[in-house]
């Protein structure tokens, strides 16, 4: 019995011995992978779904915000059309493009009578997959939330429910602005438009300080010159009354007005509104002005057409007239429309007018 007793113990021990061994070896092994790494943030690893014994392991660099001197744009306001966009990568860089515009819908479900934010949900998942794109073919990205979007006008009645809710998408897209490494971000596109000058200005104070929390790139303030049409000559811009402090850059929107289209007078507009969007970044303490343009082709697309339709040679010619102006004296240039009816550059002439003159701004 005695003589077993000891057998028994003697297997625990040499078991023991066994464990321990191989407890060792595997913290070696830990250790000899672990020795390698620094302090340095890692890459994302991802492994191969090959067979046991043939797995790797690849890291993916974690993207940075990209840095122009100078944002040579294009907005493409329907995210239906997005993932087209995004696989149009090679023509966008052949245009000289190296930043594009992208305005998910927001404040649906308030206005659809409290129906699930459907159309809202589905613009999300589209459009991060695109902006994903977008970064990979080497373009920035200026994210602008919009109340407008088919079926729903740009304008609302800012509301103190209406006021919150606008906020709370507001922060959701600066949330995703952020985790994509979004270059540029609009709190509200044209927000003096959408809630009036008042409004806009106070909503503008409330928000801004979340927004700057969440996002850590640069604040766009997206506005329209004037609510309801150019003043008389030399009179201030409704824009003008608008408070920018707290952003970095202001986008102005410029567009052929009224319903004939006079060169010679949208002219002296873009040069009078350039002038005054200076004095206004200025006088906020901005890093400078961007602006968004473009003009009605024909009578067709997503929106009641609001200006003079200028036809083919006609869009390319205002779009030269606001390029010309207005590539020395800002920040930035956004062609509004890439695929919009109507409006939208591409295989029209005014796509040859922007591969030619943001060429001459790229160096191209």
């Amino acid at each position: 019995m005695e003589k077993r007793k000891q057998t028994d113990g003697r297997s625990r021990g040499a078991s023991f011995k066994v464990v321990m061994i191989a407890a060792a070896a595997l913290l070696t092994v830990l250790l000899s992978l672990g020795a390698g790494c620094s302090n340095e943030t890692a890459g994302t690893a991802t492994v191969s779904t090959a067979p046991a014994g043939e797995a790797t392991t690849e890291t993916t660099p974690p993207y940075h915000r990209l840095k122009f001197d100078f944002y040579l744009g294009v907005t493409e306001p329907r995210s239906d059309e997005l993932m087209e966009m995004a696989r149009d990568t090679d023509r966008l860089a052949a245009d000289h493009i190296n930043t594009v515009g992208v305005l998910p819908p927001i404040l649906i479900t308030q206005r659809a009578g409290g129906k699930p934010r459907v159309i809202l949900e589905g613009a999300a998942a589209s459009i991060t997959a695109a902006i994903e794109d977008l970064h990979h073919a080497g373009l920035a990205v200026h994210l602008a939330p919009t109340t407008d979007s088919p079926g729903f006008s740009l304008q609302v009645e800012p509301t103190d429910n209406t006021l919150e809710h606008l906020k709370e998408d507001v922060l959701k897209w600066a949330g995703v602005a952020e985790e994509h490494q979004v270059e540029l971000f609009s709190p509200l596109d044209r927000y003096n438009k959408v809630l009036g000058t008042e409004a806009a200005n106070r909503w503008s104070r409330e928000v801004l300080p979340a927004v700057r929390e969440a996002f850590g790139g640069e604040l766009v303030a997206s506005v329209v010159p004037d609510l309801d049409g150019p003043p008389a000559p030399g009179s201030p811009h409704d824009f003008e009354e608008l408070d920018f402090s707290g952003y970095d850059y202001l986008m102005i929107h410029i567009f052929p007005q009224g319903e004939e289209y006079d060169s010679q007078a949208f002219q002296v507009y873009v040069d009078e509104l350039l002038q005054r969007a200076g004095g206004v970044a200025a006088r906020d303490g901005l890093k400078g002005i961007m602006v968004s343009f473009g003009g009605w082709r024909q009578p067709e697309g997503m929106d009641p057409v609001d200006g003079p339709l200028l036809g083919d040679e006609g869009q390319a010619a205002a779009a030269t007239i606001v390029l010309s102006a207005a590539i020395s004296r800002s920040s930035g240039v956004f062609f509004y429309g890439w695929t919009l009816p109507g409006r939208g550059a591409r295989d029209f002439p005014v796509e040859d007018t922007l591969k030619e003159l943001y060429g001459q701004k790229a160096g191209g």
